[in-house]
């Protein structure tokens, strides 16, 4: 049998396969730019104003997490900066900052999950000490979910995982009990607590396939979010349309600079989110893109109709798009993005902080601390 090269075969391949693969990515262009003009019609995809001259107080929290190798197992550090910002007719100054870290020796076992929960009750504890001045930022961003999904929920058997997110559990459940009535849209002078994700990019294409002539397909839209439900009978039909263009590529086409999607409930039809005493409260949420080229960004808000409203979610949705700043491919909130800067430097500390451990071994004298203790006594 005849061999050949790789590149003889990807050369090969390419040949045959561009033509198909332009003509699919070319009918896939014009479905979005047949539907698009329909979402907008119904109300799924929105434009937003924003006004000319900005006044407005924020806080943005970044976490980060780093595992590095350290005696036969792996230690870690984890961190969450938050930095606050005020805008003053569209001048922008820092105006503090605070931080909490943690560093601790770390199983392998589901390490980036027991992380992952590490760095939401960091988060909290920020937007705690917030709550706790006497002026708190009017926006508060976090980079982390505002609960816990079913996906970061660990089984009973792994014993640290299931401990920490017991934890957790037990901290944001304690923060919703405690400062609810003080965030919006409970109070309405309250600051808004908002989470900034990337994901669940195929919301507003399951709405769009629902049946959103019965009550039972509408009830994953907040209808005060400016849903017509007179314009969106021709979405029943588009089903094929949509199932042929991929989740990302469709959002990408229908979210142009300055527009959102419909609000849409994060709790229906999706397995249960923790602490579910505070998740009954209801938790919405929608996609927003900021300028032409930035990310398209979820946004996460705790509560539900009638305390949200589409004019409500304008002005969270205005305010993150002004917000926005683009850094190489990744864009975020401008004090996300600082507090970002200030987290690079938690690589090198994990490295002192092994360095330090490994030193403290070989002098021993964390053991001839313990002896001297014990000869104290």
């Amino acid at each position: 049998m005849k061999s050949a090269q790789l590149a003889q075969t990807l050369a090969i391949e390419s040949q045959i396969r561009m033509p198909g693969s332009a003509g699919r990515l070319l009918k896939q262009i014009r479905d979005i730019e047949s539907v698009a003009p329909l979402f907008k019609r119904a109300g799924l995809v929105k434009g937003v104003e924003r006004p000319a001259i900005m006044d407005l107080s924020v806080s943005g929290i970044t976490t980060k997490s780093s595992v590095i190798k350290a005696l036969g197992g792996f230690i870690f550090g984890s961190a969450a900066v938050r930095t606050d910002m005020r805008i003053d007719q569209n001048q922008v100054s820092t105006c503090g900052s605070d931080s909490v870290s943690e560093l601790d020796d770390i199983d392998f076992e589901a390490q980036r999950k027991r992380l992952d929960l590490v760095e939401m009750r960091h988060a909290y504890a920020l937007v705690e000490r917030m709550l706790k001045n006497e002026s708190p930022s009017q926006l508060i961003l976090l980079d982390t979910p505002l609960f816990i999904s079913r996906e970061m929920i660990p089984l009973k058997r792994n014993i640290k995982h299931w401990a920490e997110y017991e934890k957790t559990r037990k901290t944001i459940g304690n923060f919703w009990d405690d400062y609810r009535g003080m965030l919006f849209p409970w109070n309405p002078n309250g600051p808004v607590l908002a989470s900034l994700l990337a994901e669940r990019f195929s919301a507003v294409v399951s709405i769009a396939r629902q049946d959103l002539r019965s009550d039972e397909g509408r009830k994953h839209l907040l209808q005060s979010d400016g849903f017509d439900f007179e314009k969106a009978a021709p979405l029943q039909n588009l089903d094929e349309k949509l199932s042929g263009i991929g989740d990302t590529r469709f959002i990408n086409g229908i979210l142009t600079g300055f527009t959102r999607t419909i609000a849409f409930r994060m709790t229906a039809n999706r397995s249960r989110m923790e602490p579910a005493g505070a998740v009954d409260h209801g938790v919405v949420g929608f996609h927003y893109k900021g300028g032409q080229s930035s990310q398209i960004k979820m946004v996460q808000l705790a509560g539900d109709e009638p305390e949200w409203s589409g004019a409500l979610l304008d002005s969270v949705a205005w305010k993150l798009m002004v917000l926005d700043m683009q850094n190489r491919s990744n864009a975020l909130p401008l004090p996300q993005l600082l507090g970002q800067q200030q987290l690079k430097l938690l690589n090198d500390f994990v490295k002192y902080y092994r360095r330090g451990i490994t030193d403290a071994l070989k002098r021993n004298d964390i053991e001839e601390t313990w002896i001297s203790g014990l000869d104290g006594e």
